[in-house]
């Protein structure tokens, strides 16, 4: 289980003299203890009677460093040079106090921070923001239906809907947006619209770039032509930062409709990324081919009235 240790990296051991000691063995020694790497446990300060540690990483493994006060405390005492003295305890003012609790009250505090972490991965889980995308919704000129459907089918599987605002035509904008939504709780992050192949399309690409691995299928492929259709095709994407999912979707509307309860059908059975953006990419596919199919008829029956 990884804890962050929101910048409270310290641990210091007071009661505790060395004397001609090497520190760089002192690192190793509670690195290796602690099971984090060598290179990310440093000695920061040497007082009498005090020694101080300082962990470079951003998040531990609750698991390693619980209870191991006894344990570091005797691999110190074997260093050459190193003499602690009966009150040789250690301390910080963080999550890395987790090292001095003795194992039952480690078992207890680890049970317990299982607990609070699952119910806060639910709750994030459960907030949801929808973007929509495109000047011709800031504009006004087209009207938002999109972000209002989403809410209201998202909210009826549980979801807290939050409305995050119209993305720009911008593929710096868009990431700016993206990156900012992701340290703000949100379990799940949609966007309509910007997945085409034209030069104002973005979204796709935003997500890659903040989700790199996301997984982007095709919905169907095209020569690029330089004037409207600038890329390849058309494609969707779903992709994942932490606890974030981050979803792409079209902006039609009988599309974002066509998607949105296979996205809900998807969260609620906690689908594998890449079967969601395949699931969803095969209803976009098949609704193209029924609107190519549709659109050759009405072609035929155009001509045989000539």
């Amino acid at each position: 289980m990884e804890l962050n240790l929101l910048d409270k990296t310290t641990f210091w051991i007071d009661d505790v003299e060395l004397d001609g000691t090497d520190l760089g063995d002192l690192a190793a020694a509670a690195a290796s203890v602690l099971r984090l790497p060598r290179e990310e446990v440093m000695v920061v300060d040497v007082r009498p009677g005090l020694v101080a540690f300082d962990v470079v990483r951003p998040q531990v493994d609750a698991e390693s460093i619980a209870g191991k006060a006894a344990a570091l405390l005797a691999r110190l005492s074997s260093i050459p040079g190193v003499t602690l003295g009966p009150a040789a305890a250690i301390h910080s003012e963080g999550v890395l106090g987790l090292i001095a609790l003795d194992p039952p009250q480690a078992a207890r505090a680890l049970e317990a921070t299982r607990s609070i972490a699952a119910d806060v991965r639910e709750q994030v889980a459960r907030r949801a923001i929808v973007f929509a995308s495109g000047s011709e919704v800031r504009d006004g000129k087209i009207r938002d239906t999109n972000s209002p459907y989403l809410a209201e089918v998202l909210g009826r599987a549980g979801h807290k809907v939050e409305f995050g605002g119209i993305l720009e035509d911008d593929l710096g904008a868009v990431i700016a947006r993206l990156e900012d939504v992701l340290g703000r709780g949100f379990g799940l992050v949609v966007t309509t619209g910007g997945v085409g192949a034209e030069d104002k399309d973005f979204n796709v690409e935003a997500i890659q770039r903040v989700a790199p691995g996301a997984h982007t299928p095709w919905i169907l492929k095209f020569e690029r032509d330089m004037r409207r259709h600038h890329k390849e095709g058309v494609r969707i994407a779903v992709g994942r930062v932490g606890p974030t999912l981050l979803v792409a979707l079209p902006g039609p509307n009988d599309e974002v409709r066509a998607t949105t309860e296979v996205l809900v059908s998807g969260l609620s059975r906690r689908a594998p990324d890449a079967d969601l953006a395949e699931a969803l990419a095969a209803v976009l596919r098949s609704r193209w081919q029924e609107k190519m199919t549709l659109h050759g008829g009405e072609r035929d029956r155009h001509r045989g009235n000539l």
